[in-house]
């Protein structure tokens, strides 16, 4: 059964107080084995401390919870009932419900409502208490790492899966511009009556035609008076941005990287 947010709350705070008390513990500690006749019972909560006193927790929330018939299991030398604020305030008889060296905890604050009695505990209880609360601890620990080992593999997976779109979007991308890259050979090659006309060699080309335009190599040359292309070696009295007679361009580079 699912735990309600206030057993939630509950556990939390126990935790929050084990830890203040330089405690050992953890909820839902299982009571022996089966090989023992035990086995059945589960503590909602036990701590240890150094002292090898052992302090067990029965957590309620609603009345349901007091009186059903889950037995109340306080093994510990110190033992308490801890119960949310909205069951305190009904007002029960605690005395039908607990024995009377039980005390009682209140709210997420745990406030004492009363306090509990030590309870003579034999040494094989204590040792049953001590093995069952290490089992318990180690089972807990061995949850929470593979719990984090499937978040590790989890957040992998993610990672994989992003990284899975951004190759295909990159594919998607490589493969609209090679159909670019086809599309303009063949129909530049195609307007302008090239014979295997091909985009590496015009870029080849360009990129000449770049340097020579930098140093002046592609512009009007001054001779004799006149104008003259460097490209098809017509003259003219005039500068144009392209030659009238092979239509060279012959514009100057004001700036370039």
């Amino acid at each position: 059964m699912a735990k309600t947010e206030e057993t939630r709350l509950l556990e939390e705070a126990l935790h929050q107080r084990q830890v203040e008390k330089r405690e050992y513990g953890c909820e839902e500690v299982t009571i022996g084995f089966k090989a023992c006749g035990k086995g059945d019972e589960i503590v909602d909560y036990m701590t240890m401390d150094a002292s090898d006193l052992f302090r067990c927790y029965e957590i309620k929330v609603t009345t349901a919870d007091l009186k059903s018939d889950h037995a109340l299991s306080f093994y510990g030398d110190y033992n308490y009932l801890v119960v949310s604020e909205s069951l305190y305030l009904r007002n029960p008889v605690w005395d039908n419900h607990i024995p009377p060296y039980a005390g009682i905890l209140c709210g997420k604050d745990l406030r004492v409502i009363r306090q509990a009695k030590l309870k003579k505990t034999d040494e094989e209880t204590r040792q049953m208490l001590k093995s069952s609360l290490l089992r318990s601890i180690c089972w807990k620990y061995e949850n929470h790492r593979n719990a984090q080992i499937l978040n590790d593999a989890r957040a992998l997976q993610r990672q994989i899966e992003q990284m899975k779109q951004q190759f295909q979007q990159k594919t998607d991308a490589l493969d609209q511009m090679e159909w670019v890259y086809h599309d303009f050979e063949h129909y530049y090659g195609a307007n302008h009556q090239i014979a295997g006309f091909r985009l590496d060699q015009e870029a080849m080309v360009q990129r000449k035609q770049y340097a020579l335009r930098k140093e002046g190599g592609m512009c009007w040359v001054k001779e004799n008076d006149k104008l003259k292309c460097p490209v098809c070696g017509y003259r003219q009295q005039n500068e144009t941005p392209y030659c009238p007679y092979c239509g060279a361009d012959l514009r100057r580079i004001e700036k370039h990287e």
